[in-house]
Formats: C-alpha cells, structure tokens, sequence
C-alpha cells in the first residue's frame, strides 16, 4: 500500500515458484480528514480477495519528515544519536519530537545520517487497520527509504539529485556514492521546468521516482521493471506501493 495525501494506492503480489505477480490493483482517494472511510473501503477490498500473508505500507512525502545528522564519533552511541535528532527536529520543524517515532537510515563511518519522522498517531492507526483486517502488518516505511534502498545498487555509484515526486511535493535528496549530503522538501509542479532542482557542484546527474507520469524524464527517471499485472507505462500511480516488492 501507498499512503499519499489523498489517496490510497493497494495491490496485491502473489508469489508462485519464485515470481511476483500483481493480481489486483486499486485506488481508493480521500479528502482531507476522510482517509478512515478509504481505509474501511480498504478492508472491504482486501477481505474479497481470501487469504493474505502481510501487509507493507509505503508512506508518502507528507507523511514523513526528514533531516540529515552531520556525522560526528559521538553518533555510535543509540540515545545521543536520538537525543541529537530530536533536539535537530524541534529546532527545525517546531513540533514535538515526543509525538514522532524516528528511523534512522543505516549508519556509516564518517558519513551523515538520515533521519525519517513518522507520526504516532499515523503508525498506531496503520497497526489498528491491520488488526482490524485480521492480516499482519510487516512494515511500514517511509517513500524516500523505499526508493533508495530499491535503487540503492545505481545511487551508490553516482553524484547528483534524487528527487522522490510524490503529487505536488517533493523530497531532493543530494549526495556522492551513498553519502547523502543534503535533504529538502519542496513543492513539485510538472508543468515548470524549475520544478526539478539543478544539481550542484560535482554532481553528474538528478534521478526521479514519481507516482505520476514524467514528460521528459526518461532520461533520470528511476522506475520498476514491468512484471506480470504491471506494466510501468500504464500503472505508475501504483509505482510507490509496489517499490521494495516488485
């Protein structure tokens, strides 16, 4: 599943000797406040299709923030880290960091740290739909850890942007084979070709993963392979909640 701002996006993947393959897709949109009665419209639809072994969410780019932790020796110790990323968020985003549960990308010697924010709230009412839906919740992760872990094996070789286009926002992230230097939230509009931000110096190339279709970006786009019950040109809407597992 893909949790975006109006709008969730489900399909379900059977396995069979070693294939994956799409069986059914759906989107069931929202207005602001009204994502209870899609996740209901969610449950229905799951509960037609028999029986399911997991439940994996990807959560879109305005349900998550994120900040970069400058690497520092004092980094290795698990509650300074936290104690530093919580004290970064409140300075940054003037929320309490009490209310958001935090994932640390995976940590490496002398390089930053990214650092994901996840609502209590959104986390605790993901856990009670999948219990209500009787089925196991296996994960839940943020749009921008999916895409780099997905694509993780053509990032690390590169120096440029990634932008990870989620409706009218957008999350860039800069960085130098696996080392993420910068991270930013802006606003997205296809129409503008400003949209896309310009890379800086040393950098040799941006990269787009989107849910929509890109004009033009062929050329940094990032997509899924097409695979049985999808195809990349036809079902883009469904590239975030198959990422990691397509």
């Amino acid at each position: 599943m893909h949790l975006a701002a109006d709008a969730l996006m489900a399909c379900e993947v059977q396995v069979q000797r070693g294939t994956r393959r799409v069986v059914r897709k759906e989107r069931f949109a929202f207005a602001a406040g009204e994502r209870a009665a899609a996740l209901q419209s969610l449950r229905e639809w799951m509960g037609a299709g028999g029986w399911r072994a997991s439940q994996e969410w990807v959560l879109g780019v305005s349900d998550a923030r994120y900040l970069l932790l400058q690497w520092t020796p004092d980094l290795a110790d698990r509650k300074l880290r936290e104690a530093f990323a919580a004290a970064l968020f409140e300075q940054q985003f003037k929320q309490d960091p009490g209310a958001y549960a935090m994932r640390f990308a995976k940590s490496a010697y002398g390089r930053a740290q990214l650092v994901a924010f996840v609502s209590n709230e959104l986390l605790a009412e993901l856990a009670v739909h999948a219990q209500t839906s009787a089925i196991r919740l296996a994960s839940v992760a943020p749009s921008v850890s999916a895409v780099w872990d997905r694509f993780r094996s053509v990032l690390e070789k590169e120096s440029g942007a990634l932008c990870v286009i989620d409706g009218d926002r957008q999350v860039v992230l800069h960085h130098a084979q696996g080392d993420v230097e910068a991270v930013a939230l802006r606003p997205f509009d296809a129409a503008r070709i400003e949209a896309v931000p310009a890379m800086r110096a040393g950098e040799d190339r941006w990269r787009l993963f989107s849910s929509t279709s890109m004009r033009g970006g062929a050329g940094g786009g990032l997509s899924l392979a097409d695979g049985e019950g999808f195809l990349t040109a036809r079902d883009t809407a469904y590239a975030f909640a198959l990422c990691g597992v397509f």
